[in-house]
């Protein structure tokens, strides 16, 4: 039977409200495909993606109950990518050898748009603006786990009564449009242009290949950092402990206990997070403008012991230095010298426990600033004892307003975790995860070299580099320690290395790239931690560490499309 036919005029309140209603009186199994695509695809302006998707979904599910959810929001990633696909969205930036400036401009179609999008603390006024709604920056969150082919079995949408923020039943991820990307430059500029449909230069980013070499219509992200769930796997939840003095190669073990596909976090997603805050803010990176946990380091002795506490009494000028909500460790170093938060005795009596109040107490005449502790465990705090501050739970993000980009509390006073592109990061530890992996050896010269190694299958991942592919790209000469990059290598595969050094933290990208002190083989750490301050950014980057290796400021992540992945070669 042929399906229904809806007619409808653009991108006009009475005529979204009439195609509902055509398809009401049609019946949705009748428009449950071609039609209803055609119908719900023609009224999406770039102000109503939610309400189309919120509208459609539900109409598309009930006329097929044998499609999967993926293959639902692919079908809604494909009616996005023709509504948009007259358009181009393009952003210059000076070359790194002609200026320092930071700032992208506008160009093509989005030159149109009046300003970049909104950054938001939990207190801020919320203005309706372009990125919102916009098919090339819409997105929408969903608990799903890994599948063998490459794609995810979705089991709720945000949305659905019986969706999970918190990751047990299933890790959340954040799902977009699968963008085409063109990069190129000329003699003062660099380029990059975003289309949702095919254009000539253009080609899909390296992680929206499927394994069979077809482009996907969706790209998707773990939303939350790194945290364990019941059963101890690693997941992508909200209200979760920091996986935290955990190795890149344990977290892929645990990673593997929620499906045998997982995988950790790759460049490709931290590409994948760079490129979204160019489209929606119009800079290179997020230094100064937007910072993460990246300067919140109070570190003091107690100024009062008790017996069977769930608090730590400090003075009222120390207190106010600590943030209600976020994560400390307590412990008994004696007379050591030492107080890195990394030391067993800076964490024996509590390891990331939250903040539930700061309290002003008096005692014997003296006012204290209490930590009052979120524990039903109490302890005995000593003289000797100290409190350190320590990576975020996951989730805090979610008292930003709605689906806005910003950062809680401040957006440049770097204590607490920042959310682009739905997707929470810089919460006071790397996020680290085994794809690519650096062969580090000793440079005749000086420094070390770097050969870049992939894996484009998650079931092949491991802390060595015998089931991973030579990429060719190198790194020559790199000295041990930060140096801050000035421009990274180009590749279209998902390599994000650093091509020149000599930047700054005001220039150039920001941020700054920590060298290796020995040979062996390396993974990456993005973003910085709690205590990295200038050197953190979205475009930060820290090789050093062995596969193994584990530190209170590294937290595995679970990776994103880029899992399993195929080649591009149309």
């Amino acid at each position: 039977m042929a399906e229904a036919k809806v007619v409808f005029n653009l991108s006009k309140e009475d005529e979204f409200l009439r195609v509902l209603e055509q398809i009401a009186a049609n019946g949705a199994a009748s428009t449950g495909g071609a039609a209803l695509d055609a119908a719900m695809q023609a009224v999406l302006d770039g102000t109503n993606t939610t309400r189309v998707w919120e509208a459609w979904y539900p109409r598309a599910a009930a006329a097929d109950s044998t499609a999967s959810k993926y293959s639902l929001i692919c079908r809604f990633a494909n009616m996005l990518a023709s509504a948009w696909k007259d358009k181009t969205y393009t952003l210059r930036s000076y070359k790194a050898s002609v200026s320092s400036s930071d700032a992208m401009t506008p160009m093509d179609d989005l030159a149109d748009i009046a300003a970049a999008a909104q950054l938001c603390t939990e207190a801020t006024d919320p203005v309706a603006d372009w990125a919102d709604e916009d098919p090339m920056t819409w997105y929408i969150r969903a608990n799903a786990l890994s599948l063998a082919d490459g794609t995810m079995n979705i089991t709720h949408f945000e949305g659905e009564a019986d969706f999970d923020i918190s990751g047990e039943t299933a890790p959340v991820y954040t799902f977009a449009l699968a963008l085409w990307i063109k990069e190129w430059e000329d003699a003062s500029y660099n380029y990059i242009s975003f289309r949702t449909t095919r254009g000539g230069g253009f080609y899909p980013a390296d992680e929206d290949v499927d394994p069979t070499g077809a482009k996907r219509p969706v790209t998707w992200h773990a939303t939350f950092p790194g945290g364990l769930n019941a059963s101890g796997g690693l997941t992508s939840g909200a209200g979760k402990a920091p996986a935290n003095f955990m190795g890149a190669t344990t977290g892929l073990t645990n990673a593997r206990k929620v499906t045998a596909y997982e995988g950790l976090w790759s460049d490709n997603d931290t590409i994948y997070v760079l490129r979204q805050w160019q489209l929606r803010h119009w800079t290179l990176e997020n230094s100064n403008i937007c910072e993460g946990c990246t300067n919140y380091t109070a570190q003091y002795k107690v100024a009062r012991a008790e017996t069977g506490a769930t608090r730590v009494l400090l003075t009222p000028e120390q207190a106010a230095d600590f943030i209600v909500g976020s994560s400390v460790e307590v412990g008994d170093p004696g007379d050591a010298t030492s107080h890195d938060r990394g030391n067993a005795n800076m964490h024996d009596d509590w390891t990331n426990v939250r903040i539930s109040s700061i309290t002003s107490v008096e005692i014997d005449g003296t006012t204290y600033g209490a930590l009052n502790l979120d524990t039903q465990t109490p302890c005995d705090i000593t003289a000797t004892c100290w409190v350190s501050t320590m990576p975020w739970w996951s989730g805090v993000t979610e008292d930003l307003p709605g689906h806005k980009d910003g950062a809680i509390h401040s957006l440049t006073a770097g204590k607490a975790p920042i959310r682009i592109a739905g997707i929470e990061l810089m919460h006071g530890a790397y996020d680290i995860g085994l794809e690519p992996l650096y062969d580090v050896t000793a440079n005749a010269e000086a420094g070390y070299d770097y050969a870049v190694y992939e894996c484009r299958n998650s079931e092949q991942q491991a802390g060595a580099i015998t089931n991973y592919t030579d990429t060719g790209i190198r790194l020559t000469g790199k000295a041990s320690g930060w140096e801050y990059v000035k421009e990274f290598v180009k590749t279209k595969l998902g390599v994000l290395l650093p091509k020149t050094f000599a930047g700054s933290s005001t220039g150039w990208y920001k941020s700054s790239f920590f060298g290796a002190y020995s040979a062996g083989v390396r993974c990456h750490w993005r973003f910085g931690a709690l205590n990295d301050a200038g050197n953190a950014g979205l475009a930060c980057g820290a090789s050093h560490s062995t596969p193994a290796n584990a530190a209170w400021h590294g937290r595995p992540r679970l990776g994103g499309a880029g899992k399993k992945r195929g080649e591009w070669t149309a």
